[in-house]
Protein backbone atom coordinates (compact mmCIF):
# COMPACT_ATOMS: atom_id res chain seq x y z
CA UNK A 1 0.00 0.00 0.00
CA UNK A 2 2.81 2.14 0.11
CA UNK A 3 3.81 4.55 -2.63
CA UNK A 4 5.65 3.18 -5.42
CA UNK A 5 7.93 4.97 -7.80
CA UNK A 6 8.17 3.27 -11.31
CA UNK A 7 7.94 4.96 -14.94
CA UNK A 8 4.50 5.11 -16.32
CA UNK A 9 4.87 2.03 -18.67
CA UNK A 10 6.41 -0.70 -16.61
CA UNK A 11 9.52 -0.54 -18.51
CA UNK A 12 11.60 0.42 -15.76
CA UNK A 13 13.23 -2.92 -14.63
CA UNK A 14 15.32 -4.14 -11.92
CA UNK A 15 16.69 -7.81 -10.69
CA UNK A 16 15.69 -8.94 -7.59
CA UNK A 17 19.16 -9.36 -6.61
CA UNK A 18 20.98 -6.81 -7.70
CA UNK A 19 20.68 -2.84 -6.89
CA UNK A 20 17.21 -1.10 -8.30
CA UNK A 21 17.59 1.16 -11.61
CA UNK A 22 16.06 4.13 -11.64
CA UNK A 23 12.19 3.98 -10.92
CA UNK A 24 8.88 5.88 -12.46
CA UNK A 25 5.70 5.33 -11.73
CA UNK A 26 3.82 2.27 -11.90
CA UNK A 27 0.07 3.25 -12.61
CA UNK A 28 -0.69 -0.81 -13.12
CA UNK A 29 0.24 -1.02 -9.56
CA UNK A 30 -1.83 1.64 -8.16
CA UNK A 31 -5.24 0.69 -10.13
CA UNK A 32 -4.09 -2.90 -8.99
CA UNK A 33 -3.53 -1.61 -4.96
CA UNK A 34 -7.35 0.51 -6.08
CA UNK A 35 -9.08 -2.54 -7.13
CA UNK A 36 -7.75 -4.82 -3.84
CA UNK A 37 -9.00 -2.31 -1.54
CA UNK A 38 -11.96 -2.12 -2.91
CA UNK A 39 -11.89 -6.18 -2.35
CA UNK A 40 -11.16 -5.47 1.02
CA UNK A 41 -13.82 -2.93 1.87
CA UNK A 42 -16.52 -5.31 0.32
CA UNK A 43 -15.50 -7.95 2.22
CA UNK A 44 -15.88 -6.13 5.52
CA UNK A 45 -19.53 -5.24 5.34
CA UNK A 46 -20.48 -8.21 6.87
CA UNK A 47 -18.33 -9.07 10.24
CA UNK A 48 -20.85 -10.54 13.04
CA UNK A 49 -24.79 -12.09 11.97
CA UNK A 50 -24.94 -11.64 8.16
CA UNK A 51 -28.26 -10.25 7.04
CA UNK A 52 -30.87 -12.57 7.21
CA UNK A 53 -32.41 -13.07 3.23
CA UNK A 54 -29.15 -12.55 1.42
CA UNK A 55 -27.43 -15.82 1.67
CA UNK A 56 -25.63 -14.27 -2.10
CA UNK A 57 -23.57 -11.90 -0.15
CA UNK A 58 -22.06 -14.74 2.24
CA UNK A 59 -21.36 -16.90 -1.01
CA UNK A 60 -19.87 -13.85 -2.77
CA UNK A 61 -17.62 -12.77 0.51
CA UNK A 62 -16.34 -16.44 1.38
CA UNK A 63 -15.23 -16.60 -2.68
CA UNK A 64 -13.79 -13.44 -1.92
CA UNK A 65 -12.11 -13.91 1.55
CA UNK A 66 -10.17 -17.21 -0.70
CA UNK A 67 -8.30 -14.54 -2.83
CA UNK A 68 -8.30 -10.77 -1.68
CA UNK A 69 -5.48 -11.14 0.37
CA UNK A 70 -3.67 -13.15 -1.29
CA UNK A 71 -3.23 -10.56 -4.14
CA UNK A 72 -2.66 -7.56 -2.04
CA UNK A 73 -0.13 -9.60 -0.34
CA UNK A 74 1.45 -10.00 -3.60
CA UNK A 75 1.16 -6.44 -4.58
CA UNK A 76 3.29 -5.60 -1.70
CA UNK A 77 5.00 -8.18 -2.02
CA UNK A 78 6.04 -6.47 -5.52
CA UNK A 79 6.88 -3.14 -4.02
CA UNK A 80 9.16 -4.79 -1.58
CA UNK A 81 11.29 -6.48 -4.03
CA UNK A 82 10.83 -4.08 -6.81
CA UNK A 83 12.21 -0.99 -4.70
CA UNK A 84 15.20 -2.94 -3.92
CA UNK A 85 14.16 -2.83 0.10
CA UNK A 86 15.94 -6.27 0.56
CA UNK A 87 19.16 -4.60 -0.65
CA UNK A 88 18.96 -1.75 0.99
CA UNK A 89 18.13 -2.83 4.31
CA UNK A 90 21.97 -3.99 5.05
CA UNK A 91 23.22 -0.51 4.51
CA UNK A 92 22.03 0.24 7.67
CA UNK A 93 19.95 -2.34 8.84
CA UNK A 94 18.96 -0.69 12.42
CA UNK A 95 17.68 2.14 10.59
CA UNK A 96 15.95 0.26 7.99
CA UNK A 97 14.09 -1.70 10.74
CA UNK A 98 13.64 1.65 13.09
CA UNK A 99 11.83 3.38 9.72
CA UNK A 100 9.79 -0.09 8.77
CA UNK A 101 8.40 -0.32 12.27
CA UNK A 102 7.46 3.87 12.11
CA UNK A 103 5.70 2.98 8.87
CA UNK A 104 4.00 0.11 9.63
CA UNK A 105 3.86 -0.51 13.66
CA UNK A 106 3.15 2.53 14.88
CA UNK A 107 -0.19 3.02 12.31
CA UNK A 108 -1.30 -0.40 13.62
CA UNK A 109 -0.60 0.27 17.37
CA UNK A 110 -2.18 3.84 17.16
CA UNK A 111 -5.53 2.95 14.63
CA UNK A 112 -5.63 -0.91 16.44
CA UNK A 113 -6.05 0.84 20.06
CA UNK A 114 -8.79 3.73 18.63
CA UNK A 115 -10.28 0.62 16.95
CA UNK A 116 -10.46 -0.94 20.65
CA UNK A 117 -11.55 1.94 22.37
CA UNK A 118 -13.72 3.58 19.83
CA UNK A 119 -15.80 0.16 19.85
CA UNK A 120 -16.26 0.07 23.49
CA UNK A 121 -17.05 3.92 23.78
CA UNK A 122 -19.75 3.35 21.24
CA UNK A 123 -21.35 0.08 21.72
CA UNK A 124 -23.19 2.19 24.94
CA UNK A 125 -24.90 4.01 22.43
CA UNK A 126 -24.84 1.44 18.96
CA UNK A 127 -24.60 -2.11 18.13
CA UNK A 128 -21.32 -2.97 17.70
CA UNK A 129 -19.80 -6.19 16.62
CA UNK A 130 -16.87 -8.58 17.22
CA UNK A 131 -15.54 -6.98 20.91
CA UNK A 132 -14.94 -8.78 24.20
CA UNK A 133 -16.72 -7.94 27.57
CA UNK A 134 -13.89 -5.84 28.77
CA UNK A 135 -11.74 -3.74 27.01
CA UNK A 136 -8.40 -5.09 29.06
CA UNK A 137 -9.07 -8.35 27.12
CA UNK A 138 -8.99 -6.47 23.82
CA UNK A 139 -6.12 -4.45 24.24
CA UNK A 140 -4.22 -8.20 24.95
CA UNK A 141 -5.91 -9.50 22.33
CA UNK A 142 -4.99 -6.86 19.84
CA UNK A 143 -1.05 -8.07 19.86
CA UNK A 144 -1.26 -11.80 21.73
CA UNK A 145 -4.44 -14.16 20.91
CA UNK A 146 -4.87 -12.39 17.87
CA UNK A 147 -7.87 -14.45 16.46
CA UNK A 148 -10.45 -12.41 18.95
CA UNK A 149 -9.02 -9.04 18.19
CA UNK A 150 -11.74 -6.43 18.08
CA UNK A 151 -8.81 -4.54 15.59
CA UNK A 152 -8.57 -7.79 13.30
CA UNK A 153 -9.07 -5.89 10.35
CA UNK A 154 -5.70 -4.23 10.46
CA UNK A 155 -3.65 -7.29 11.10
CA UNK A 156 -2.02 -6.98 7.32
CA UNK A 157 -0.07 -3.86 9.07
CA UNK A 158 1.53 -5.83 11.36
CA UNK A 159 2.09 -8.58 9.76
CA UNK A 160 3.75 -6.68 6.27
CA UNK A 161 5.88 -5.67 9.16
CA UNK A 162 7.13 -9.28 10.07
CA UNK A 163 7.27 -10.17 6.50
CA UNK A 164 9.76 -7.60 5.57
CA UNK A 165 11.84 -8.59 7.74
CA UNK A 166 11.93 -11.90 7.62
CA UNK A 167 12.27 -11.45 3.52
CA UNK A 168 15.02 -9.05 4.36
CA UNK A 169 16.89 -11.81 6.48
CA UNK A 170 15.99 -14.63 4.03
CA UNK A 171 17.23 -13.07 0.88
CA UNK A 172 20.54 -12.23 2.77
CA UNK A 173 20.41 -16.52 3.28
CA UNK A 174 19.30 -17.27 0.17
CA UNK A 175 18.78 -14.20 -3.09
CA UNK A 176 16.43 -16.19 -4.52
CA UNK A 177 12.46 -15.33 -4.45
CA UNK A 178 11.54 -18.73 -5.91
CA UNK A 179 12.69 -20.62 -3.51
CA UNK A 180 11.34 -19.06 -0.25
CA UNK A 181 8.02 -19.05 -2.04
CA UNK A 182 8.56 -23.48 -2.91
CA UNK A 183 9.52 -23.40 0.88
CA UNK A 184 6.99 -20.88 1.95
CA UNK A 185 3.82 -22.50 -0.12
CA UNK A 186 4.16 -25.37 2.12
CA UNK A 187 4.26 -24.09 5.44
CA UNK A 188 0.67 -22.28 4.49
CA UNK A 189 -1.61 -25.29 5.01
CA UNK A 190 0.10 -25.96 8.81
CA UNK A 191 -1.45 -25.24 11.68
CA UNK A 192 -0.41 -22.37 13.58
CA UNK A 193 -0.82 -20.56 17.06
CA UNK A 194 -2.86 -17.05 16.07
CA UNK A 195 -0.45 -15.35 18.53
CA UNK A 196 1.16 -11.87 17.31
CA UNK A 197 -0.95 -12.97 13.51
CA UNK A 198 1.82 -15.68 13.03
CA UNK A 199 -0.79 -17.66 12.20
CA UNK A 200 -1.59 -15.51 9.14
CA UNK A 201 1.60 -14.46 8.49
CA UNK A 202 2.36 -17.98 7.45
CA UNK A 203 -0.95 -18.33 5.33
CA UNK A 204 0.02 -15.41 3.59
CA UNK A 205 3.81 -15.31 3.04
CA UNK A 206 4.37 -17.30 -0.40
CA UNK A 207 1.86 -14.35 -2.02
CA UNK A 208 5.02 -11.77 -0.69
CA UNK A 209 7.67 -13.98 -2.47
CA UNK A 210 5.82 -14.35 -5.30
CA UNK A 211 6.01 -10.68 -5.88
CA UNK A 212 9.35 -10.83 -6.18
CA UNK A 213 9.44 -13.59 -9.01
CA UNK A 214 7.29 -11.60 -10.67
CA UNK A 215 9.78 -8.47 -10.74
CA UNK A 216 13.09 -10.61 -11.62
CA UNK A 217 10.81 -11.16 -14.56
CA UNK A 218 8.92 -8.52 -15.41
CA UNK A 219 9.22 -8.07 -19.01
CA UNK A 220 8.67 -12.10 -19.21
CA UNK A 221 5.35 -11.46 -17.10
CA UNK A 222 3.64 -8.69 -18.19
CA UNK A 223 3.76 -10.90 -21.91
CA UNK A 224 2.35 -13.77 -20.56
CA UNK A 225 -0.87 -11.60 -18.62
CA UNK A 226 -1.14 -9.40 -21.07
CA UNK A 227 -1.42 -12.28 -23.83
CA UNK A 228 -3.57 -14.74 -21.83
CA UNK A 229 -5.65 -12.31 -19.63
CA UNK A 230 -8.55 -13.57 -21.23
CA UNK A 231 -7.46 -17.23 -20.19
CA UNK A 232 -6.30 -16.60 -16.98
CA UNK A 233 -9.53 -14.65 -16.09
CA UNK A 234 -11.30 -18.01 -17.03
CA UNK A 235 -9.32 -19.86 -15.20
CA UNK A 236 -9.71 -17.74 -12.11
CA UNK A 237 -13.24 -18.39 -12.54
CA UNK A 238 -13.21 -21.78 -12.55
CA UNK A 239 -11.27 -22.17 -9.78
CA UNK A 240 -13.11 -19.76 -7.31
CA UNK A 241 -16.50 -22.45 -8.70
CA UNK A 242 -14.33 -25.48 -7.88
CA UNK A 243 -12.86 -24.62 -4.82
CA UNK A 244 -16.16 -23.58 -3.13
CA UNK A 245 -16.61 -27.24 -3.48
CA UNK A 246 -13.50 -27.98 -1.75
CA UNK A 247 -14.11 -26.98 1.83
CA UNK A 248 -10.66 -27.42 3.02
CA UNK A 249 -9.83 -23.45 3.80
CA UNK A 250 -6.16 -23.11 3.10
CA UNK A 251 -5.94 -25.21 -0.12
CA UNK A 252 -8.60 -23.31 -1.22
CA UNK A 253 -6.51 -19.61 -0.60
CA UNK A 254 -3.90 -21.43 -2.44
CA UNK A 255 -5.40 -22.21 -5.69
CA UNK A 256 -7.31 -19.03 -5.95
CA UNK A 257 -4.62 -16.44 -4.53
CA UNK A 258 -2.64 -17.69 -7.09
CA UNK A 259 -4.86 -17.93 -9.57
CA UNK A 260 -6.19 -14.29 -8.85
CA UNK A 261 -2.67 -12.54 -9.46
CA UNK A 262 -2.26 -13.38 -13.45
CA UNK A 263 -5.69 -12.57 -13.93
CA UNK A 264 -6.28 -9.15 -11.68
CA UNK A 265 -2.62 -7.84 -12.34
CA UNK A 266 -3.45 -8.53 -15.86
CA UNK A 267 -6.40 -6.79 -15.70
CA UNK A 268 -4.88 -3.84 -14.47
CA UNK A 269 -2.59 -3.40 -16.93
CA UNK A 270 -5.67 -2.90 -19.21
CA UNK A 271 -5.45 0.48 -20.70
CA UNK A 272 -9.25 0.45 -20.39
CA UNK A 273 -8.94 -0.10 -17.01
CA UNK A 274 -6.38 2.54 -16.01
CA UNK A 275 -8.83 4.88 -17.15
CA UNK A 276 -11.11 4.46 -14.12
CA UNK A 277 -10.32 6.97 -11.86
CA UNK A 278 -12.18 6.01 -9.10
CA UNK A 279 -9.74 3.00 -8.91
CA UNK A 280 -6.74 5.52 -9.11
CA UNK A 281 -8.06 7.11 -6.55
CA UNK A 282 -8.36 4.54 -4.27
CA UNK A 283 -5.36 3.06 -4.97
CA UNK A 284 -3.47 6.28 -3.85
CA UNK A 285 -5.20 6.29 -0.27
CA UNK A 286 -4.99 2.47 -0.02
CA UNK A 287 -2.98 2.73 3.43
CA UNK A 288 -5.91 5.25 5.22
CA UNK A 289 -8.55 3.38 3.35
CA UNK A 290 -7.18 -0.39 5.09
CA UNK A 291 -6.78 1.85 8.33
CA UNK A 292 -10.18 3.27 8.77
CA UNK A 293 -12.49 1.17 6.39
CA UNK A 294 -13.89 -0.64 9.21
CA UNK A 295 -14.62 2.76 11.50
CA UNK A 296 -16.49 4.07 9.07
CA UNK A 297 -18.46 1.19 8.01
CA UNK A 298 -19.57 0.23 11.54
CA UNK A 299 -20.20 3.71 12.34
CA UNK A 300 -22.76 3.49 9.55
CA UNK A 301 -23.66 0.10 10.55
CA UNK A 302 -24.69 1.40 14.22
CA UNK A 303 -26.59 4.53 12.70
CA UNK A 304 -28.74 2.49 10.19
CA UNK A 305 -29.47 -0.29 12.55
CA UNK A 306 -31.28 2.37 15.00
CA UNK A 307 -33.73 2.92 12.00
CA UNK A 308 -34.19 -0.42 10.44
CA UNK A 309 -33.04 -3.88 10.34
CA UNK A 310 -30.44 -4.76 7.80
CA UNK A 311 -32.18 -8.25 6.75
CA UNK A 312 -34.37 -9.03 3.47
CA UNK A 313 -34.45 -6.37 0.80
CA UNK A 314 -33.23 -3.68 3.51
CA UNK A 315 -29.68 -4.45 3.01
CA UNK A 316 -29.78 -3.59 -0.91
CA UNK A 317 -30.22 0.38 1.14
CA UNK A 318 -27.19 -0.96 3.57
CA UNK A 319 -24.70 -1.62 0.93
CA UNK A 320 -23.95 1.09 -1.03
CA UNK A 321 -24.10 3.29 1.72
CA UNK A 322 -21.34 1.29 4.08
CA UNK A 323 -19.74 0.91 0.66
CA UNK A 324 -19.04 4.31 0.74
CA UNK A 325 -18.30 4.91 4.49
CA UNK A 326 -15.90 2.45 4.31
CA UNK A 327 -14.08 3.41 0.92
CA UNK A 328 -15.06 7.24 0.58
CA UNK A 329 -15.10 8.04 4.36
CA UNK A 330 -11.26 6.97 5.01
CA UNK A 331 -10.31 9.53 2.17
CA UNK A 332 -12.78 12.55 3.76
CA UNK A 333 -10.76 11.82 6.70
CA UNK A 334 -7.38 12.15 5.81
CA UNK A 335 -7.98 15.09 3.73
CA UNK A 336 -10.11 16.61 6.48
CA UNK A 337 -8.72 15.63 9.65
CA UNK A 338 -5.30 14.07 9.09
CA UNK A 339 -3.83 16.54 6.94
CA UNK A 340 -3.63 19.14 9.97
CA UNK A 341 -0.99 16.80 11.88
CA UNK A 342 2.19 16.23 9.80
CA UNK A 343 2.80 13.40 11.31
CA UNK A 344 -0.42 11.70 11.30
CA UNK A 345 -0.36 12.84 7.10
CA UNK A 346 2.69 11.10 6.72
CA UNK A 347 2.15 7.86 8.66
CA UNK A 348 -1.14 7.19 6.92
CA UNK A 349 -0.04 8.15 3.45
Amino acid sequence: MTNLAADRNGSSQSAVGAAPAARGYLHDITIAKGLGIFLVVLGHIVTGRPPAGNGWYEVMRTALYAFHMPFFIYLSGFIFFYTGSHIKAWQGLSTFVARRAERLLVPFALFGLFIVVGKHVASAFIHVDNIAPNIATDLVNLFWNTSQSAAKSVWYVFVLFEMTLFAVIAMRVVKSPLIWFVIALPLSVLPVIPVLYLDRFFLYLPYFFFGGIVVAHREGWGRLVDRGLWLWLLLFAVVIVATRFAGIYNLSIIACGLASIPALHGLCRRPSVQKVRWLETLGQYSFVIYLLNTVGIGLAKGVLLLVMPWDGANFLVFLPILMFAGAVGPIIVKKQLLRRSAYLDKITD
